[in-house]
């Protein structure tokens, strides 16, 4: 896939990207023919944008978050990789995710972008609770919210009486971070997509989705107190990791 930049002042971008994988449904295995596809990435800049006056944080085409893409569209997110590194140290779903993608289904990887994939376990910690958790609790007060105020996807809500896509996102996001705090481990590709799309295309009432994603939180607390992961990532393993990395892609 060849990166079409917008702006002239990043085409070092394409070449310094290490890491570049699918996210979304195409990901997770949910992807419908409506589909669009969203790839995530991660980079290492230029040494200018580490020791001089440029600035780089994250490259992004998407319309935000106020546009519909159809199926046609192709949203690119690219992130410097100390700021991707930062926010997987907290548990950030996105960044976790783009770590457990199947290495088949990525567009890139680089011998930079393997390390980082091949010390992906030590992101995995307690915070993800918090993080995937908190994600899902967004999910569900969308849900409430616009099931209430008559706002929301208007074609899911006259389809099945809710929007059964935030209905999906929270069950996506509790499971997820139940087989993470149960296993150590994880996959971005849903083992369990096929109850995905049943919560996606209605086959749940709305009494039943609340009642289902009430199950799903509490197991989440349950096997949080449970777990073996540690409380928090190895600060220093993966301070040495990303230095390790800065200096190879710097050529330092």
């Amino acid at each position: 896939m060849d990166l079409q930049l917008e702006n002239s002042n990043l085409d070092w971008l394409g070449e310094r990207t290490i890491l570049l994988a699918p996210t979304g449904s195409y990901a997770y295995g949910t992807n419908t023919e409506n589909s669009d596809k969203d790839y995530k990435g991660v980079c290492i800049p230029p040494i200018d944008y580490y020791l001089g006056l440029e600035s780089f944080n994250e490259y992004n085409t998407s319309g935000g978050k106020n546009f519909k893409n159809t199926k046609d569209d192709i949203d690119v997110n690219i992130i410097h990789v100390n700021k991707f590194v930062k926010d997987a140290m907290q548990g950030v779903p996105n960044n976790i995710e783009i770590l457990f993608v199947h290495p088949e289904d990525c567009l890139k990887i680089t011998p930079l972008g393997q390390k980082l994939l091949d010390h992906r376990h030590l992101f995995l910690s307690k915070a993800i609770k918090k993080k995937f958790g908190g994600y899902a609790y967004s999910q569900i007060q969308k849900l409430k919210a616009k099931n209430s105020n008559g706002t929301g996807r208007q074609d899911l809500i006259q389809k099945f009486g809710y929007d059964t896509k935030f209905f999906m996102h929270s069950i996506r996001l509790l499971t997820s971070g139940i087989e993470i705090l149960e296993t150590g481990d994880f996959q971005t590709l849903r083992p369990n997509r096929q109850l995905l799309l049943d919560c996606r295309n209605g086959l749940y009432p709305f009494n039943e989705a609340l009642e289902m994603i009430n199950v799903y939180d509490e197991k989440l607390q349950t096997v949080f107190e449970e777990s073996t992961l540690p409380t928090k990532p190895d600060y220093k393993k993966i301070n040495d990791l990303l230095i390790e990395i800065n200096k190879e892609g710097l050529a330092l």
